[in-house]
């Protein structure tokens, strides 16, 4: 652990100077792209979006934050290691344990993005981090799923998932649509719900 960890700190450092440089290394594939020049400045541009936690870090994630200027953004990854990918605030949890660490209704949008199925796999599991989620988000914030519907990766698709039944499907931010496949290759889609403004 501490090797892998130290190795990441390095990573970030060095992605952190070219970052400021001016030439950002990204993701190439078009799910990302499409997260990153859509759907995150969109987000950004909602008034009424003022706190956002990303949930899921990594080398490619680590400007999320910066896409995100007029929010209050916190990151959350289980793996410890992986916090120098995160934001200035930072949260190392499972998202099964998410209500231990976010207050209630406390949230305008959650970004899920690349866990269900990847790493988040038990269906108890996934129950609870969702119903978690749900929880911590204010009346009316947004939960934005990234997830790829082939196996075994959508052992859990979100139409089984209780959790999810208790919000209202919505249009993703800066798409005119609640689900949009974004790659082709792993089907990785995109899907947006939004808390009732009423119980």
């Amino acid at each position: 652990m501490p090797a892998k960890a130290e190795l990441y700190r390095t990573a970030a450092r060095v992605l952190g100077t070219l970052d400021k440089s001016g030439w950002i290394l990204r993701y190439r594939y078009g799910d990302r792209r499409l997260l990153e020049d859509v759907v995150l400045p969109a987000l950004d541009r909602d008034d009424e979006v003022a706190s956002v936690l990303l949930i899921g870090c990594a080398w490619y994630t680590r400007h999320y934050p910066d896409l995100l200027p007029g929010t209050d953004v916190t990151t959350m990854e289980i793996d410890p290691a992986k916090a120098a990918f995160g934001g200035a605030q930072h949260i190392v949890a499972n998202m099964a344990d998410i209500v231990e660490h976010v207050a209630p209704e406390s949230l305008d949008a959650i970004v899920c993005n690349g866990v269900l199925g990847w790493g988040l796999d038990q269906p108890e599991a996934v129950e609870s981090a969702f119903a978690g989620a749900v929880a911590c988000l204010k009346p009316g914030g947004l939960f934005l799923l990234g997830w790829n519907d082939i196996s075994p990766r959508n052992a859990c698709p979100p139409d089984t998932i209780a959790a999810l039944s208790h919000l209202e499907a919505v249009d993703i931010p800066g798409l005119q649509t609640h689900s949009l496949i974004a790659l082709e290759r792993n089907q990785h889609c995109y899907q947006a719900w939004r808390k009732p403004l009423t119980a």
